[in-house]
């Protein structure tokens, strides 16, 4: 587990840098290499910034269900080595760059190696741990993320280790070859207790189930409006680069710490859709308040942002561990998460437009886009906690409720 929350966390920290190079004039054209940091003299428009920005997700969104089988087919250690890998040459070729073209490029690619990595992390996570465990493993991995934004360096160092994970990351619980003894046994009984399919090979009727499946596009329905973050800082007025990289950290130190108080909370009470539903209702109001604040209400906009931020991250693990929960063999559940986030990550490509530079400071429109969007999430939450505890209940009127801990053949009702 530590090893995977520090991998991705230095692969989320290069993610999301872009935004703090542009700060020290990534987008401007420059004669000299002296004067700055852009990729070449012409200075990139707004809509040339915005594709940089959505070129990403688009590398990200066609390789994520690939990126989940990977880690059905090969063993969980050398596929995340090679992702990890991948990202980090990546990483380091896109400090050479010296055009728009060849930012665009390393951009690609870069999407497409943390989908080959990422996307699966949840599924090999679903793997090892319980149902009542998820939430604090899925933080575990995410909420370190919150607070990437805090740090700048030691990237390329922390990703160029990806090599250690051929021997530090295990494999699947039951072709494990860093336990023995009794620590085999005890993983071997806790994969027993909630995975139901015995064969090694991916068949074609379990993704066919997957991709079938209406609670995949009921999840994804709920997670596809909170890929859409609000605007960055340095629109709220702060214009000096490190000023507005400084106040970056509040909130994401603030929705680290509501990542952590959501997952614990939705494991302990056994709840996922409820949590959900308060804090995109919660984050509604601030981004309401967003569109609607006056601009010379810096503070409270910038508290409003520490909120929306917050709650937009909580909601993550608690949803990523609904979703690996509801399928119930690995490759429906590999195939499963893989759809779920390529079909919510095309969020964040249609965010990527939601705020054009020509609308800052206010940015009432992309704000009142992402409320409408926080209000989707509730709705579709409460929806799908709803239809489930209904379904829940009539398998229990009919096979009777399930001993806790006990394994539960579910291939009859088509979760397996």
């Amino acid at each position: 587990m530590p090893t995977i929350s520090i991998l991705y966390f230095f692969e989320y920290l290069d993610r999301g840098n872009i935004a703090n190079a542009k700060l020290y004039g990534l987008a401007s054209g420059h004669n000299t290499s002296e004067q700055g940091v852009g990729p070449g003299k012409q200075t990139l428009t707004d809509t040339q910034w915005q594709l940089c920005i959505m070129i990403f997700y688009v590398g990200l969104v066609l390789c994520q269900v690939p990126g989940c089988i990977g880690y059905r087919i090969f063993p969980p250690s050398k596929w995340i080595a090679f992702g990890v890998c991948g990202y980090c040459a990546t990483s380091l070729l896109q400090n050479a760059t010296f055009n728009r073209a060849e930012e665009l490029v390393c951009r690609v690619f870069l999407g497409a190696f943390e989908g080959l990595f990422g996307t699966g992390i949840v599924y090999y996570l679903s793997l090892w741990y319980h149902r009542t465990e998820m939430g604090v493993r899925v933080f575990c991995f995410l909420g370190p993320t919150a607070i990437a934004g805090a740090f700048g360096g030691l990237i390329s160092y922390g990703i160029g280790h990806g090599l250690f994970c051929l021997y530090w990351v295990p494999g699947r619980p039951m072709k494990n070859s860093r336990f023995s003894g009794a620590d085999q046994e005890i993983a071997e009984a806790r994969f027993r207790s909630e995975a139901f399919e015995r064969s090694d090979k991916v068949q074609m009727k379990h993704i066919i189930a997957a991709v079938s499946d209406w609670r995949l596009y009921g999840q994804a329905a709920m997670y596809l409006p909170t890929a859409a973050l609000l605007s960055s800082i340095s629109d709220l007025g702060y214009e000096k680069p490190t000023s507005a990289n400084l106040m970056t950290v509040p909130p994401y130190a603030c929705a680290f710490l509501l990542v952590y108080i959501m997952s614990r909370s939705s494991d302990h009470f056994h709840d996922r859709g409820i949590h959900i539903t308060v804090l995109a209702l919660i984050a509604t109001i601030a981004y309401a308040l967003l569109a609607t604040l006056p601009e010379a209400a810096l503070k409270g906009k910038y508290g409003c942002i520490c909120i929306a931020v917050a709650c937009v991250y909580a909601t993550y693990p608690p949803s990523h561990a609904w979703t690996a929960n509801s399928f119930g063999n690995e490759t429906k559940r590999a195939v499963g998460m893989g759809l779920y986030t390529a079909i919510g990550n095309c969020g964040s490509i249609a965010g990527s437009f939601f705020f054009p530079s020509e609308q800052a400071p206010q940015f009432r429109k992309g704000h009142f886009i992402c409320m409408g969007m926080a209000i989707a999430t509730a709705v579709f939450a409460l929806a799908n906690s709803m239809a489930l505890r209904y379904i829940h209940l009539q398998r229990n009127k009919r096979y009777g409720k399930p001993e806790e801990g006990a394994p539960v053949d579910v291939s009859e009702l088509e979760d397996g």
